[in-house]
């Protein structure tokens, strides 16, 4: 069997082999005639997404079939997966097995005894010999009811005992879409069953109980229900990796849940180019299969109830006065509505109106003719007088003709639906016959497309007004948006600082200029010397001018990243304005302008109040369909849990931001998460890939000048060989951050290291130039006031000091610490723990390294983890470990057992020092005893005395 997932419309999952290929079962023309019948369960990976529990039930339901036989029924709706279950379970049962699969056909329904003779085929074809009379182990050639013969039952019962004895094993029959059964084949299945006592012959069915009789009764029964949000996302990931964070979201609204919904819309939505006008549609369009699926459940209903149907579907209300004003105006009787609910396909909850399932709003609009979907959507403009927008939609999904007032009404109507703004002012533009209004319209859809965060669509849209008349007020809007464009595209700052440029010094209309929400994107290019000499003086500008400006969070942000020492007391202001209202709770006010308060707060190297707002606004941008900035507010968001050490948080960021940039096809944003990520292996010590992840973020950052990219990418580095106690070359890495001649100086990010840095050049004598960049940082911050920068200065100093004064420095720091900086404070009280272990004061030390220990497990920084679990047993405090095989053999002490494995990993005496907190003396010492118990003359030999049977047991027997 192939892996099993839910596949494109027009093809179906199951076994493979030489006669299945794309068709279903049944034969690709729906006959049963495949000669490989008889066959065993095949075996296959897993993909199901969300169906543990259920899966447990299978494997129950397998064991019980192993041991005598079991009988179940699979319950749920279309498009549910009850499919893809089945095909799971013939998947797990593996070869223990032979696999009879039948699939009910609506065409067959109606047919008596076709079901029957279907699985008669199965159980004897794949043989040469004419089928014998009865229709054992054969087929049973019936055309009508009368043709059913009476102990069909028994017939049945006999052929798979048959298929089971000639299998010479266990048969699993699995009849899909059971529903689908004609009642004479039901019935015999049903007189089947009990003859099969005693059998090892085992029954899977599934079957929708709203699309047919009821299947079967009494038998023991599993009810699907949709998909929760997490494996519905994950499902929509894997089928619609490129889709729009906005088009993601709509799915899984729609989609409610049901696998092949979200399979069918995500296949859809990446091979049909969808209009704005088929954008604006009710329902995205289902798979042609689906749609035929659930289309025919229409068949048999009157065309008063269909009317009424589609009227509801084209409907933006559910609300029932509504519905019954539109259907007078479109002139279908009240009934219909009365039989849609006995059809079982609309329920009423008070005085709204609800479909019974995902799929019929969608099937309804897209098997609807133009003229019928234009009767109902002008009689529902008809009924809403009082909502100008909601009447302009309704007008604009079935016209094609110029029209100012819906045009009008649908520009008006934009700026409060803002999810679905970039459609709905495109479909205006359309639908306008000035060229200047319709180009000023375009212009705004592509603005709504960058809030968005597609910028396909801006592009797109700056086409269509290439050749339009545009004025200088447009024009800077133009250019501010291809300017983003620009470095969405080629992530080059230097392009889109040119382009910024000429929007920032054209003549513009409102506040804010078209170019400063841009600033938000560029904010860490900005504090780069070419850029803050070109952009700095444009902003101050405009604080000049007005003064009032000093509340427009864009203006504060940008200003604050291009001169800190200047503007951090006005943007300090501007965060506590934002803490009050996040007391009082009406925080944010507005999502889009308070996003820059993120990058404010980024700016003044506060990762806790970026936390806060970002958390925050984070949640309303993608409620609004404003991906754009949401990726810029959780890129920031990102930076500030690498500060509080918040290794899940940080993962779970970069698994979103990383889906919403490469659908975006933001290169530069997809780089950032991943440099998320090589943080996080630096604090857990993973080297694996590590040196290749960062190797592809400094060939994409270093030709681009994306300097803080390149110093994240290096700072990643630094971290991972100080936690595999290798400082010289963490020195290497760290000072290219902030030396004349490093290739990723940024001195943002050369702060946020400083830490780092300093205790790789104490290790390696550099300490006069790791002074140096410390006075820097403290100089910096004291216009900045930063905790985080304070806390960093204070163990620098405590590091750099002697005596009392370095104990000063330690306890200072760590009194006034901020209890949110958990990672930083583990790293102070693991520093302050070495300190007073190194002066023998080992009972000071134990509650700083105990402490540090704890931080580092919580945070899931195990490399240090184990660092301060190795100083707390050097301090004499038993740590919880299993020693390795070789240890006890060797009866070599637990700090023995320590230098012996870092020394046979490779590791020189001055790293193993550096890593354990002992000089190189020392580690010698331990070594010449090692030597002497192990019976080796020099470390080359240890990795062969330390194997026990298995080859270097000492590298998976770690302490």
């Amino acid at each position: 069997m192939q892996a099993l997932s839910y596949d494109p419309p027009g093809f179906r999952s199951g076994p493979t082999g030489p006669d299945r290929g794309a068709n279903p079962p049944g034969g690709a023309d729906g006959t049963g005639t495949e000669r490989d019948a008889l066959r065993p369960a095949p075996a296959a990976r897993s993909a199901l997404l969300g169906r543990e529990t259920e899966t447990r039930t299978l494997k129950r339901f397998l064991s019980d079939a192993r041991a005598s036989r079991a009988t179940l029924v699979v319950r749920g709706a279309s498009g549910i997966g009850k499919t893809a279950l089945l095909e799971e379970t013939t998947r797990l049962a593996g070869t223990g097995f032979t696999l009879l699969d039948v699939r009910g056909l609506r065409a067959e329904a109606d047919l008596p005894g076709a079901a029957v003779t279907r699985i008669l085929l199965r159980c004897g074809s794949g043989t040469d010999r004419p089928a014998p009379p009865d229709g054992a182990g054969g087929w049973l050639p019936v055309h009508a009811a009368a043709d059913v013969p009476r102990d069909a039952g028994t017939v049945l019962a006999r052929a798979l005992h048959s298929a089971q004895v000639t299998a010479r094993r266990s048969v699993l029959l699995v009849l899909d879409d059971a529903h689908f059964f004609d009642a004479e084949s039901l019935d015999a299945l049903g007189h089947a069953l009990p003859r099969l006592a005693g059998s090892r012959v085992s029954v899977l069915l599934s079957v929708d109980p709203v699309a047919g009789p009821v299947v079967l009764p009494g038998l023991p029964s599993l009810s699907l229900g949709p998909l929760e949000h997490g494996p519905s996302a994950r499902l929509l990931h894997r089928h619609g990796p490129g889709l729009p964070p906005c088009l993601h979201e709509r799915v899984l609204r729609e989609a409610g849940g049901h696998p092949a919904v979200i399979v069918s819309l995500a296949w859809n939505l990446q091979v049909r180019e969808m209009t704005a006008t088929a954008l604006l549609a009710p329902a995205l369009p289902l798979g042609k299969r689906l749609q035929e699926k659930v289309t025919a459940r229409f068949d048999a209903l009157p065309p008063a109830a269909r009317d009424y149907l589609l009227l509801t579907a084209e409907a933006h209300t559910d609300r029932l006065p509504t519905l019954r004003a539109a259907a007078r105006m479109a002139g279908v009787p009240e009934w219909g509505l009365t039989a849609a609910g006995d059809a079982g396909l609309v329920t009423f909850d008070g005085d709204r109106l609800r479909f019974s399932g995902p799929l019929l709003r969608s099937a309804l609009h897209w098997s609807a003719s133009l003229a019928e979907r234009r009767r109902m959507n002008l009689a529902l403009a008809a009924v809403h007088t009082d909502d100008d927008y909601r009447r302009a939609l309704y007008v604009a999904a079935v016209t094609a003709q110029p029209d100012e007032a819906v045009a009008a009404a649908l520009e008006k109507g934009a700026e409060r639906d803002p999810a679905r703004a970039v459609t709905v002012l495109e479909a205006a533009a359309e639908l306008t016959p000035d060229p200047r209004r319709r180009t000023r319209r375009l212009v705004r859809a592509a603005q709504a497309a960058q809030t968005g965060g597609r910028p396909d669509d801006v592009r797109r849209l700056l086409t269509l007004v290439t050749d339009a008349p545009v004025g200088a007020s447009l024009a800077a809007v133009v250019a501010a948006l291809e300017a983003g464009a620009a470095y969405h595209s080629d992530s080059v700052p230097a392009h889109a600082l040119s382009l910024l440029l000429r929007s920032a010094t054209a003549e513009s209309a409102g506040w804010p200029p078209p170019f400063l929400p841009l600033t938000g994107a560029l904010a860490p290019e900005l504090c780069e010397p070419v850029v803050r000499g070109a952009v700095g003086p444009l902003l101050e500008e405009l604080l000049r001018k007005n003064p009032a400006r000093a509340d427009c969070p864009f203006l504060v942000s940008a200003l604050c990243w291009t001169d800190r020492d200047n503007h951090s007391a006005t943007a300090r202001a501007l965060l506590a304005k934002a803490a009050r209202a996040v007391r009082e709770g009406t925080f944010p006010r507005d999502p889009a302008r308070d996003a820059a308060l993120v990058i404010a707060a980024s700016a003044l190297d506060e990762p806790v109040a970026a936390e806060q707002y970002a958390t925050r606004v984070l949640a309303p941008l993608t409620a609004r369909g404003q991906f754009g900035l949401a990726l810029m507010v959780l890129t920031h968001l990102q930076t500030a849990r690498v500060h509080l050490g918040d290794r899940e948080g940080l993962l779970e960021d970069a698994r979103t931001g990383l889906r919403w940039a490469r659908s975006a096809g933001n290169a530069h944003a997809e780089l950032v998460f991943e440099a998320g990520v090589a943080h996080t292996r630096a604090w857990t010590g993973d080297e694996e890939g590590h040196r290749e992840l960062t190797d592809r973020i400094l060939a994409f950052a270093l030709p681009r000048r994306l300097h803080m990219l390149a110093a994240r990418a290096r700072w990643a580095r630094g971290l991972l060989a100080l936690a595999h106690g290798r400082p010289e070359e963490a020195y290497e890495e760290l000072r290219m951050l902030s030396a004349a001649d490093g290739d990723a100086r940024h001195p943002v990010v050369a702060a946020w290291a400083l830490g780092d840095l300093v205790a790789a050049g104490i290790a390696t004598g550099h300490t006069e130039e790791v002074r140096h960049q410390v006075d820097l940082v403290r100089e910096a911050n004291r216009a900045v006031g930063s905790a985080l920068l304070r806390h960093l200065i204070g163990r620098s100093e405590a590091l750099l000091s002697e005596g009392p004064r370095a104990e000063r420095h330690f306890s200072a720091t760590l009194t006034e610490q901020d209890d949110a900086l958990r990672y930083e404070s583990a790293r102070t009280h693991l520093a302050f723990g070495e300190w007073l272990r190194r002066r023998h004061r080992v009972l000071d030390a134990r509650p700083r390294l105990q402490r540090a220990r704890e931080l580092f497990g919580a945070l899931g920084a195990t490399a240090w983890e184990r660092r301060a679990a190795s100083e707390l047993l050097a301090a004499g405090e038993a740590v919880d470990t299993s020693r390795p095989a070789w240890a006890e053999r060797y009866d070599l002490t637990p700090r023995e057992a320590e230098v012996t494995r870092l020394a046979a990993e490779g590791l020189s005496n001055q790293r193993i020092g550096w890593q354990l907190g002992m000089s190189h003396r020392t580690v010698a010492s331990h070594l010449s005893r090692v030597f002497a118990k192990t019976g080796v003359s020099s470390r080359k030999h240890l990795p062969a005395a330390l194997r026990d049977g298995r080859p270097w047991e000492y590298a998976i027997s770690q302490p």
